[in-house]
């Protein structure tokens, strides 16, 4: 049986008073006949607020610690209603216009970590996956060829205007001198499992001391030239 997929995006934009600025608030719903992930997810210009989990019967916030917390009443009914809407609605179009064929679209992957590696010093490591449909995906980290799943963490889908998704996972931990972390990856329009590993041959060399004073002295020759230059270009032109 051929996987149908509905997802209904409801965008709302606001506008403070005198303001210019423009955010955007967006209700992600999303189910397939074939699969049971069902999504019900709240954003705000593409950052997550809270999203239902459907297996645990609960609202997940994504705010951060120091932001007023988000809760929405009677979100899992509400969340079930949705549910149960979509896939009538992948019934009735199935019953208009008959199966069709989807097209699968690979996964662009890429591993980096938020900071500086430190061995010894906390850090999360981050498994961006992009432009990727249908949106059912399986991502899993390692860590010197072994998998771990503490301090994992699997981001909602957000969907792109052409309609393909991206997700995003954090693996948070303290890494050793010479460890490895991969992010695998499994989808449909994938042959077989992708995996994208990081290293300390990946991390960018740092300053030295010795270079730093050098690079200051630099910068402040050229600042000063520049001056130089403006001053005489100004008393020429007078």
């Amino acid at each position: 049986m051929k996987m149908k997929l509905c997802v209904i995006l409801i965008v709302s934009t606001f506008l403070p008073v005198n303001s210019v600025f423009v955010y955007k608030f967006t209700e992600l719903v999303g189910c397939s006949d074939s699969v049971d992930e069902p999504i019900l997810l709240y954003s705000l210009d593409r950052n997550e607020i809270v999203f239902e989990d459907y297996k645990a019967n609960n609202q997940v916030s994504r705010l951060p610690p120091f932001a007023d917390p988000v809760h929405f009443e009677n979100l899992y009914d509400y969340a079930i209603s949705k549910r149960d809407n979509c896939i009538q609605t992948i019934e009735n179009v199935t019953a208009t216009i008959g199966n069709q064929t989807e097209n699968k679209v690979p996964p662009d992957c890429s591993i980096y970590p938020k900071h500086d590696v430190v061995p010894g010093e906390k850090n999360n490591f981050i498994c961006f996956v992009t432009n990727f449909y249908p949106p059912h995906i399986k991502l899993r980290w390692m860590r010197n060829g072994v998998f771990v799943t503490e301090g994992v963490y699997i981001s909602q889908f957000s969907i792109n205007s052409d309609g393909t998704f991206n997700i995003f996972s954090t693996l948070t931990t303290t890494p050793d001198k010479g460890d490895r972390f991969s992010c695998m990856v499994e989808h449909q329009a994938l042959d077989s499992p992708h995996s994208i590993t990081w290293d300390e041959s990946m991390e960018p060399p740092r300053l030295t001391p010795s270079v730093t004073p050098t690079v200051v002295f630099a910068v402040g020759i050229l600042g000063l030239a520049t001056g130089i230059f403006f001053v005489i270009k100004g008393t020429c032109f007078r």
